[in-house]
């Protein structure tokens, strides 16, 4: 395999990954709202205290704080490594191997993605790919 095939397989693991946090993210922040609100207004007609309603809307303001602050940390360094990775940046390593700390926790296949990008970026080849220049098919 060249380093450019494994360069592509990394970029589009990492691209699925993203994909697949944020949409996690975005699902979770959605029903901790709805979740959350929905408590508050029950809670506030039970008792009869409309207070206890600003307090639901407050568990939910966190919940969305939380899973944004979630999203930072996971989606945006996968993503960019993906993005970086496929334009053939300079910085794609960095992000890369960010990216693959990040995923390998995620049991079996961010664990396998992640182990897979880090025995790239940290290879002979991996560390001197974004550097080349490509011209015609021909590595000068």
């Amino acid at each position: 395999m060249t380093a450019i095939e494994h360069h592509k397989i990394v970029g589009i693991g990492f691209a699925v990954f993203a994909a697949i946090f944020g949409f996690t993210f975005l699902l979770l922040m959605v029903i901790s709202l709805g979740v959350f609100v929905s408590l508050g207004i029950s809670f506030a007609n039970e008792t009869g205290d409309s207070n206890q309603a600003g307090i639901g809307i407050l568990g939910g303001v966190v919940a969305l704080i939380f899973y944004g602050f979630l999203g930072a940390i996971f989606v945006v360094p996968t993503a960019m490594a993906s993005r970086k990775m496929w334009k053939r940046r300079p910085k794609a390593r960095a992000w890369g191997i960010i990216a693959a700390i990040l995923v390998l926790p995620v049991v079996p296949l961010g664990t396998l993605l992640g182990i897979y990008g880090l025995w790239y970026f940290l290879s002979a080849e991996g560390k001197r790919f974004p550097s080349r220049i490509e011209a015609g098919g021909i590595q000068v």
